[in-house]
């Protein structure tokens, strides 16, 4: 699986993440407007097993 988001997507949700994980949670639901429209957005972290790591990183090579 590799990641079809532009680099300054990526690098908005790492902020995030790391945010999230500052201030002890690994999970935010909310609500945006955008284009006119409400949404609902769900962002939840899961860590990878170390077992998993090198297939994560040979996903994006």
């Amino acid at each position: 699986m590799s990641s079809s988001l532009p680099f300054a997507l990526c690098q908005s949700l790492t902020r995030l993440a790391r945010q999230l994980l500052e201030s002890e949670r690994q999970e935010a639901r909310t609500h945006v407007l955008a284009r006119g429209r409400i949404y609902r957005v769900t962002v939840e972290l899961t860590p990878v097993p170390p077992e998993q790591v090198r297939d994560v990183i040979n996903a994006y090579e």
